[in-house]
């Protein structure tokens, strides 16, 4: 799976020249590869480079992403904004609106910003990683509704249809001595990239991922399209998995103005009574806010604590063939470390990627060397 090697720096630059050959600019060029770079280095391979052509170059190529689309503030208080992407990078947008609610906290305490017309923001940990360095919280919540269903997604339990994108939900802390916390996750119990990664590599995905069109489980990647939400039975939790991607999509979708009313169709008039507007959502939306611990008490005080739960986290006793116990960001931070000076591994796959989008724009490839997993 893991055949081929790249050395981090150079993986970096194919990634900026690959999305300026694209037509993005220098600086958004450079932003878009240190997100994806940041995913690909802590081992979140499923939203690294890994999306590269699929989601960024083939859809700027298609049309549906706009280089030099212009962020523009619809609206913005002091400690908060609306922002129109553009329909451009999402990695860009997203970064430009998490800067905002950083800026925004780091002079009146708190921060929070909401895009629309906007795409795909790669990992939403970057985001929140990016106010826990400096100091502060972070949170983010990204998504896409589907008001008359999708053809994969996530299927609220017993649902027939797709209605949610696996709407992923982010949030980091300082911890003082220790890496920031960072806790990036799904609302489903898989990601469509993940699942997409098993096809690639031929593989089958566990029972409990997904259901095919008609409702089934199955194993099959190329057959899952109902994706179950977090918790997967109703007996373990799904109905809390569908309730917080709806969350997601309040404060990524409604609250960033990334829904259109439309006119229901008539299969949906009985259900509507007397409304006479359906939910559309032509684009994702995001959601970002930052606070400075020091609204509720000194910062020293929070990272203290938050080393001392570390700690006793660190000391509690695990069953016997267990590791010991790491709290979320604490095992990515160690694989950055690590890939940053041996290297990123990238499937076959990915390379073949790399390869088209070098044949494509003329683009040197990175040297790669085959190695063991890194």
């Amino acid at each position: 799976m893991d055949d081929n090697v790249i050395a981090a720096e150079a993986l970096r630059r194919f990634i900026e020249q690959a999305f300026a050959a694209a037509g993005y600019g220098g600086e958004p060029s450079a932003v878009a590869a240190d997100v994806l770079m940041w995913a690909s280095l802590r081992g979140v391979d499923t939203h690294g480079v890994r999306n590269l052509k699929t989601y960024y170059i083939d859809r700027t190529l298609s049309g549906e992403l706009l280089p030099g689309a212009e962020i523009r503030i619809e609206h913005a208080t002091d400690v908060s904004a609306r922002l129109d992407g553009g329909s451009g990078l999402g990695l860009v947008g997203a970064a430009r609106a998490m800067e905002m609610a950083i800026e925004m906290a780091q002079r009146g305490g708190v921060g929070v910003v909401a895009v629309r017309n906007t795409h795909h923001l790669g990992p939403a940990g970057y985001f929140t990683h990016l106010a826990a360095e400096r100091g502060l919280l972070g949170a983010c919540a990204t998504g896409h509704f589907f008001g008359r269903g999708h053809a994969i997604g996530i299927a609220p339990w017993g649902c027939a249809t797709a209605m949610f994108s696996t709407n992923p939900v982010s949030f980091a802390a300082p911890c003082g001595a220790y890496p920031p916390l960072v806790l990036d996750m799904s609302t489903a119990v898989a990601t469509v990239n993940r699942i997409q990664q098993f096809a690639q590599h031929g593989r089958l995905i566990p029972p409990g991922w997904a259901s095919d069109q008609f409702g089934n489980m199955t194993t099959n990647p190329t057959d899952a399209r109902l994706l179950w939400p977090l918790g997967g039975t109703a007996e373990l939790g799904a109905y809390k998995g569908g309730g917080l991607a709806m969350i997601a999509t309040v404060l990524s979708g409604v609250l960033s103005g990334a829904w259109a009313a439309v006119a229901p169709v008539a299969a949906d008039a009985q259900a509507r009574g007397d409304r006479s507007t359906a939910y559309e959502q032509p684009t994702m939306g995001h959601f970002f806010a930052a606070m400075q611990v020091e609204l509720i008490q000194p910062r020293a005080e929070f990272e203290s604590a938050m080393e001392a739960m570390i700690d006793a986290l660190h000391a509690a006793p695990v069953l016997d063939g267990y590791p010991r116990l790491q709290y979320p960001g604490e095992p990515e931070h160690a694989t950055a470390l690590m890939r940053a000076s041996r290297g990123i591994p990238v499937s076959d796959f990915v390379w073949s990627e790399l390869q088209a989008i070098a044949e494509r724009f003329g683009l040197a490839l990175p040297p790669r060397r085959a190695s063991a997993r890194a």
